[in-house]
Formats: C-alpha cells, sequence, structure tokens
C-alpha cells in the first residue's frame, strides 16, 4: 500500500423510491439502476456519524468482451451532500479503506474506489492492465451519474499499479480536473521486463517474499506473469508500448503531479527521467540483477524517458533531497514494531503555471529489500487537492488528441493496436449507451464552463478527422443526441452540473 493510500455523471433529479423515513441519508440519492446494459445495483447503503458509505455491484466487461462483475464504495459528508454537488475524488484500482476515504471526506470530497472481496470473496483484485481498466471506467462513469456529485470536479488518483490507471483514466474520462499519480508504471515495455530478467536473482517463483534476497521485488513479479496471460509473452511487441501512459501523454490535458522515488525497486524512476542516475552498489545484490532502461526495453518507440515526451515549457521538476534524519525501512520480516516513526507526511510541491509536476524523491539508490521506498519518508499532495477542489477548469483540458478519443469512444472504436494473446484487439470500453451517455454528459458540462470552452470544443472538432456530429458541432445537436439517448434508456434529463 502506497503513501498515498496510507496518508491519505449525470445530475439526474432523486428518482422516486420508498419511504427512506429513519433510513441513511444515502439512501434516497444512491439507487440502483435498470433497464440499460450497465446498471448499477446497490448492495448496502450506511451511515457512519457525518459519513454515508454505500456499497454497489458494478457490471463491466473483460478484454475478450465477456460481462463481468466488480463492486465499488462511496464515502461522502452528510453537510457536503446537503449544501450542493460536491467534488469526487477517485481513487482507481486499489482499494482505499473506508477510514482513508473519511479523512478525504474530511475536507470536503465523495470518495470513491473499487471494493474487493464482497461477503463470499467474489469480487477478487483484477490485473492492472488488463479488466481493471474497465471496471475503474466504469465505477468512474457511475460516479459521474450520482444526483449530488459536481461532474466538472473530479480528481483522480492511485499509486504504483494505482498510479498507471490514474493516468489511464486521466487520458480516458472527461472532465478531469486534476490527477495524482504516486511511483506510476508509465511504461510497461521496460518495467514488465525488469521483472523477468530479475527471476533469477530474486529467486521467483522458488523463493518466496520472506527467504527471496529480493524480497519486495519477489512478491510483485507474478503481475508479469498474469500480464503474459492476457497480452501474450512478446516483451518486444507494440502492445506493451500502446498500453503504455507514455504513449498517450497527448490525452491528459489536465494538471497532474506525478512522484517517483531514486529508491524504488518495482518501478524504477528511470522510466521518469534519465537526468538523475542513483547507480547501485552491485556488492549489495545478488548476481545477475539488472536495471538499465535502453538494455532492458526491448520496444523501440518505448525507449525513451517520461520528461522526453513532456515540452519542457509544460513541466516542473522538483527534486527534494531525503532528510539527514529520515530512516530507513527495514527488511521484511523485521518484526512488528520495527518500522522507524517519520513524522507528519510533508506536503509535495508544484506548480501552479505548468500542466505537468513531477516530484522526484532524491533517497540515493535503492537496497535489495526496498519497495517503493528505502526511506520511511512520507508525503501527502494536500495542497494540489485544495487548489483543484473548488477552481474552474481552464478550457486547455480538452486537447486535440482527447477530443479525438472522445469521438472514438463515441462512435465505440478502440485501439486496435492493443491486442490480446491470441491477436485479436482487447476491448477497452464498456457498454455502449453508456459510453456515448457518458461523453456527451462531458462535452456539455465542458462547454458549461464558459465561452473559452465552448469555443475551444468548436474549434478543436472542425480541425479533428472523426464528426459523428457532422461536419459541424453544435451544442443544441449534442444535447439532442443526448436527451434521445436518454429517453432511450428511460432516464431522467440531465440538470446542469451545478458550478
Amino acid at each position: 500500500m502506497t503513501n498515498f493510500v496510507v496518508a491519505l455523471c449525470l445530475l439526474l433529479p432523486p428518482v422516486a423510491g420508498p419511504d427512506t423515513a429513519g433510513a441513511p441519508f444515502l439512501a434516497g440519492l444512491v439507487q440502483s439502476e435498470e433497464g440499460f446494459d450497465g446498471a448499477v445495483e446497490v448492495v448496502d447503503v450506511a451511515e457512519d456519524g457525518p459519513f454515508g458509505i454505500a456499497t454497489v455491484n458494478v457490471p463491466y466487461r473483460d478484454v475478450h468482451g465477456a460481462p463481468k462483475m466488480g463492486q465499488a464504495r462511496l464515502v461522502v459528508q452528510r453537510s457536503d451532500v446537503e449544501e450542493g454537488p460536491v467534488p469526487a475524488l477517485c481513487h482507481v484500482h486499489y482499494e482505499m479503506d473506508v477510514n482513508g476515504a473519511k479523512k478525504w471526506c474530511k475536507p470536503g470530497w465523495a470518495v470513491t474506489t473499487a471494493h474487493y472481496g464482497g461477503g463470499e470473496g467474489e469480487y477478487p483484485i483484477e490485473l492492472f492492465v488488463g479488466n481493471s481498466y474497465n471496471l475503474s471506467r466504469a465505477i468512474i462513469q457511475w460516479v459521474r451519474r450520482l444526483p449530488f456529485i459536481d461532474r466538472t470536479r473530479l480528481h483522480i488518483a492511485g499509486g504504483s499499479a494505482g498510479g498507471y490507471m490514474a493516468l489511464a483514466m486521466a487520458a480516458e474520462c472527461f472532465p478531469v480536473t486534476s490527477t495524482t499519480a504516486e511511483m506510476p508504471v508509465v511504461n510497461l515495455a521496460y518495467n514488465l521486463n525488469y521483472l523477468e530478467v530479475n527471476k533469477g536473482p530474486s529467486q521467483y517463483p522458488q523463493q518466496s517474499k520472506a527467504t527471496s534476497p529480493l524480497p519486495v521485488l519477489c512478491a510483485v513479479t507474478g503481475l508479469a506473469d498474469l500480464s503474459y496471460q492476457v497480452f501474450g509473452k512478446d516483451l518486444s511487441a507494440d502492445t506493451w508500448y500502446y498500453l503504455s501512459p507514455i504513449a498517450y501523454l497527448d490525452r491528459i490535458a489536465c494538471p497532474t503531479l506525478i512522484v517517483c522515488s531514486t529508491g524504488d525497486m518495482l518501478v524504477p524512476h528511470s522510466q521518469m527521467t534519465r537526468k538523475y542516475p542513483r547507480p547501485i552498489d552491485a556488492a549489495l545484490f545478488p548476481e545477475g540483477y539488472q536495471r538499465d532502461f535502453d538494455a532492458l526495453t526491448l520496444v523501440d518507440a518505448a525507449r525513451v524517458a517520461f520528461d522526453e515526451l513532456v515540452p519542457a515549457e509544460d513541466l516542473f521538476v522538483h527534486v527534494e533531497p531525503v532528510p539527514a534524519d529520515a530512516p530507513e525501512n527495514p527488511p521484511p520480516g523485521a518484526g512488528p514494531g520495527k518500522k522507524p516513526w517519520a513524522g507528519p507526511p510533508f506536503d509535495r510541491p508544484w506548480s501552479p503555471d505548468k500542466q505537468w509536476s513531477l516530484l522526484i524523491l532524491d533517497e540515493g539508490p535503492p537496497l535489495p529489500h526496498s519497495s517503493h521506498m528505502r526511506h520511511n519518508w512520507p508525503s501527502v499532495p494536500l495542497s494540489f487537492l485544495q487548489s483543484h477542489q473548488h477552481i474552474y477548469s481552464g478550457a486547455e483540458i480538452l486537447s486535440p488528441a482527447k477530443l479525438d478519443r472522445l469521438m472514438e469512444r463515441y462512435v465505440g472504436h478502440d485501439d486496435e493496436r492493443v491486442r490480446v494473446a491470441d491477436g485479436t484487439p482487447a476491448i477497452r470500453v464498456n457498454f455502449e449507451e453508456l459510453e456515448r451517455l457518458d461523453v456527451l454528459t462531458g462535452l456539455l458540462d465542458y462547454a458549461d464552463m464558459g465561452q473559452a470552452h465552448t469555443r475551444r470544443l468548436k474549434r478543436l472538432y472542425r480541425a479533428g478527422d472523426c464528426k459523428p456530429f457532422g461536419r459541424w458541432l453544435t451544442l443544441r445537436r449534442v444535447t439532442r443526441e443526448r436527451d434521445a439517448l436518454l429517453d432511450t434508456m428511460d432516464l431522467a434529463p440531465a440538470q446542469g452540473a451545478g458550478h
């Protein structure tokens, strides 16, 4: 679990339902949907002091197109719901527990997360590059259909594989106000081969986390094998590049804060930047251990670091030196109570003037037993989230590549360059009506932010290649298409986003 987790729609009128007198306050606001593919079913609505907690079943499709079912949980304060539309913080892939969600509800967020396990363990966590991708998008689309959510203020967050998912969903969903990604995998072509070539040195799968000379690395190497089962084991295949955030950074147009660490054993920071090499002491590592970025990246197009792809005028980089008194994390199995106290987390530096902020935690090279960090040195994106919680997003949150992707979603096209093991294109969207409805609503929400937004939307549409609304885009046409779809799905007309 990362430090972020540890530290850390359509606006429909309430649907008439049974008498909810004496019931949890969310009972009249979070209700089961019906009558269309992808309809969400309420499992439980509860109240815990000032917090409402809802658990729902969320249908989605797997990478082969087969129907699947996952769960999501929403936590929100009653006072925020009563005062008006609530900004949403969507924590993707890994589950954020209820206590962690409450911490972010207190400053005014409605927090949603995938919920794994269920009563009988029937909702296990999915592979992050596989089915979790579609579950994450289905959950975010459901959040945008809730009657008390401000659809124009959506933050997406995650760490490690969840950091990958945060960037992936920031590229897919719209409008997105801001994104935070902690130690994200941005280059699968490199990161999976890094796990593969170090199976020998980590003695995977013969040894466990308790006995491996590279214990934490050994513990996560199974993710590589699971990825091969879905997409095949050819690590020189272009699919691994097209699955990676570095291939679609131009679709991420919102302010984004990324954190990486030089002491990371699981997601080496060289995929983020070549500028701050921190060579390991080879004498500390088992023979054969490798982490060289260029040598291990077998896909030519992927042999490029994140900061080489972002225009310099759009990127803020801050290197934070490790404090002299920051304690090192002990090896796994060091015993209870051995993890040293590091003090309160510090607020992560970022730039309000740049789209991308990259925070590099400089803690020297990793040790063999390190996980994402060598030191117990917590941080949180407190001021970044506070700054974007109640602002109007600028018109630039819609880029040409983002609009192209929205149009592809609207007409049901997937990226056929992403292929599963049998060579067929992977399914990366869910249900046709919900995808179209989400795109239409997002476009109208964006246009409702101001005249500059409307002008940009029309201009980018005219310049684009995919034109499902005809040669020119008009808001009247988009509204008509949305209302016709709502009528088909037997849903009430959408209201404004509440900003």
